[in-house]
């Protein structure tokens, strides 16, 4: 009997010529009849095991033998969770954290099966305290504890006869003699926690007023025209301190209470004035304490949209401190994305704040730099839409100069931002990974500055929150 096969090989992506050759073969010499075969099997094969800590994130690798693409997911979603596409882990506890992978195959290749790899979460977490401040006989202290992961801390007192403590402030009010000890706990982790004694011991003397307040601070309130005023410290003069005024300089603003912290709200805006503590007991009022300003804690986040390196784009997140009560902005700092590094992105350090521009208008545009240097363009300087968007020294050597410029409204920094003001945003990026030749990766409008960015980047949304 003559055999007849006509054997076709077309390649399909990641499939190998020599496997599927050798099925087409086995299909021929099995007769004229055998059934032509067009599917091969796959394994799906994971890297190490990454180290994964609470809080923290890791990249988990997986390989299909085929070359395919693959898709992750988390088994164990109270405890982990994981990008679908580029394996990037999130620890939410601590346990174990098992991520699977998956490979639906195609026309040429059939479905892998379903491959696990566990993570043991460590916790490596911990808590430390300050030094022990002083607490006297019905005086106040703060404590300060600071978690490894940078979260913020809770507060309780395990000796509440003894003492109480501000959960969140870390303010200790003393109520009799004895051993006040407090304890600091992660939010979220019940089992992460410091403890610290500060013992209280009688007090000597006669009762006089208290001491004037010391590390006295303000802070926007949560409503609208308030202010939180607070005090680090006071000595209570050996008799209950039983109750705090509040004054503004310039004065008008005034207000009374028990505790602190205490709200202040403002007639109109509290914009423009700091503010002071008296506190009171049985024997009189103690002095005033020096002023405080009102500074505000905020985070940022601005994104610019680059239609040639989608789906990323360029997005600043940093934060810094308002002063309110001067109207000025420090300490503006955090990273730039470099869109062209692709996922996870490549981040710039931007840590230098060295410009800050009132618009006219209420606004400040501040800017942050990634050198102690505002150089950044040819020619010298950083003014967006400038020097062609040529690195500075060109055509010599980059310094590698990089910067993102955002915009605080002086009324309310949350504010959303209108379409001129967000057209004012830019930024730069003339690091190696941001260059394109002699030309630094920006973004900036055409509205704001003249000129889109040199990858036709331009900004779209600025976010800003309080801390």
């Amino acid at each position: 009997m003559k055999i007849k096969c006509n054997v076709s090989i077309k390649m399909r992506s990641g499939i190998s010529l020599t496997i599927l050759a050798a099925f087409l073969l086995v299909g021929c010499l099995g007769g004229s009849d055998a059934p032509a075969i067009t599917t091969v099997p796959q394994t799906i094969s994971f890297s190490t095991a990454p180290a994964l800590a609470v809080g923290g994130t890791a990249t988990v690798k997986a390989t299909a033998s085929s070359g395919l693409a693959l898709t992750y997911s988390s088994t164990t979603s109270a405890i982990c969770s994981v990008n679908s596409s580029t394996g990037l882990v999130t620890d939410i506890t601590a346990g174990t954290c098992t991520i699977a992978a998956n490979q639906a195959g195609n026309s040429g290749v059939f479905p892998a099966a379903q491959v696990s790899q566990s993570i043991t979460v460590l916790n490596t977490q911990s808590i430390s305290f300050s030094a022990v401040p002083t607490l006297c006989l019905y005086c106040t202290a703060t404590v300060t504890a600071t978690a490894s992961n940078g979260l913020a801390s809770s507060y309780s007192s395990t000796t509440p006869s003894v003492c109480s403590v501000n959960s969140s402030t870390g303010l200790v009010t003393d109520i009799t003699t004895g051993d006040c000890t407090i304890a600091a706990n992660q939010s979220g982790n019940t089992t992460l926690q410091a403890t610290q004694t500060i013992t209280v011991p009688a007090w000597s003397g006669p009762a006089t007023v208290p001491s004037a307040p010391t590390a006295v601070t303000a802070t926007t309130g949560s409503a609208a025209n308030t202010v939180m005023v607070n005090a680090g410290a006071i000595s209570s003069g050996g008799s209950p301190i039983t109750g705090y005024s509040v004054t503004s300089s310039p004065t008008g603003i005034t207000a009374t209470g028990t505790a602190l912290p205490m709200t202040v709200t403002c007639p109109t805006t509290c914009s423009g004035y700091a503010f002071s503590v008296i506190a009171n007991n049985a024997v009189g009022n103690s002095a005033s304490s020096t002023q405080a300003h009102v500074l505000t804690n905020y985070a940022v986040k601005e994104t610019f949209y680059e239609p040639m390196t989608q789906p990323d784009d360029s997005i600043f997140t940093g934060t810094f401190t308002f002063d309110s009560t001067t109207n000025t902005v420090s300490n503006l700092k955090g990273s730039l994305t470099e869109s062209m590094t692709g996922i996870p992105m490549t981040t710039v350090a931007l840590n230098y704040q060295l410009s800050s521009v009132s618009d006219g208008a209420g606004g400040l545009l501040v800017t942050t730099f990634a050198l102690n240097t505002t150089n950044t363009f040819y020619g010298g300087g950083f003014a967006p839409g400038s020097g062609s968007g040529m690195y500075f020294g060109y055509p010599g050597a980059n310094n590698g100069n990089a910067y993102a410029m955002i915009y605080i409204n002086l009324s309310n920094p949350t504010a959303t931002l209108t379409q001129a003001q967000i057209d004012k945003l830019a930024y730069a990026d003339c690091t190696t990974l941001g260059m394109m030749g002699a030309t630094c990766m920006t973004g900036t409008t055409v509205a704001g500055y003249g000129t889109i960015g040199t990858m036709s980047g331009y900004p779209v949304t600025q976010i800003i929150m309080k801390q």
